[in-house]
This record gives structure tokens, C-alpha cells and sequence, in this order.
């Protein structure tokens, strides 16, 4: 994964200022920025887009135990005071 977004992030250079680089120092900052991309904590989209989807359905859950825990509240309310 990281050395795809390296490929495109280097060929986002070419052309723009890469040209006056030597050899040697596109290679350094090739290095430079692929240490700095290995920091970084990159997932893939898919796996972002599935664990979004988990999320939603976790929070949707929740709120259905929420809604039902306010409804048994509600109904031992009713039933009469629960000495305390």
C-alpha cells in the first residue's frame, strides 16, 4: 500500500520540480517520503468503508436498546413505586 501511494505521489513530482533533481537526490527524497508514509496510519478505502459500516449498524443497535431500556422504564414506572 505504501509504495503505491509513493509511485503516485512521485509521479505527481515528475515534471513539477523533479526534473532538476540529479538521480541521487530523487532517490533521497523518495526515501524521505516514504519513511514519513510508514508514520502515518494508512488503511485501505474498503477496509475504512466496512468499518464505517459497522459503526452505523453499532449505533443504529444502540439506539434500539436505548429506545427499548426507555420503554421498560416507562412500564416498571407504571407498574407502581418499586420500594426504594
Amino acid at each position: 500500500m505504501i509504495s503505491r501511494v509513493l509511485d503516485e505521489i512521485m509521479s505527481r513530482f515528475d515534471g513539477e520540480f523533479t526534473d532538476s533533481l540529479s538521480e541521487a537526490s530523487r532517490s533521497q527524497l523518495k526515501a524521505v517520503i516514504a519513511s514519513s508514509l510508514r508514520h502515518v496510519d494508512l488503511v485501505p478505502r474498503d477496509e475504512f468503508d466496512a468499518q464505517t459500516a459497522v459503526l452505523l449498524r453499532t449505533r443504529e443497535l444502540l439506539q434500539s436498546l436505548e429506545s427499548r431500556f426507555a420503554e421498560l422504564e416507562a412500564t416498571i414506572d407504571q407498574s407502581g413505586d418499586i420500594e426504594k
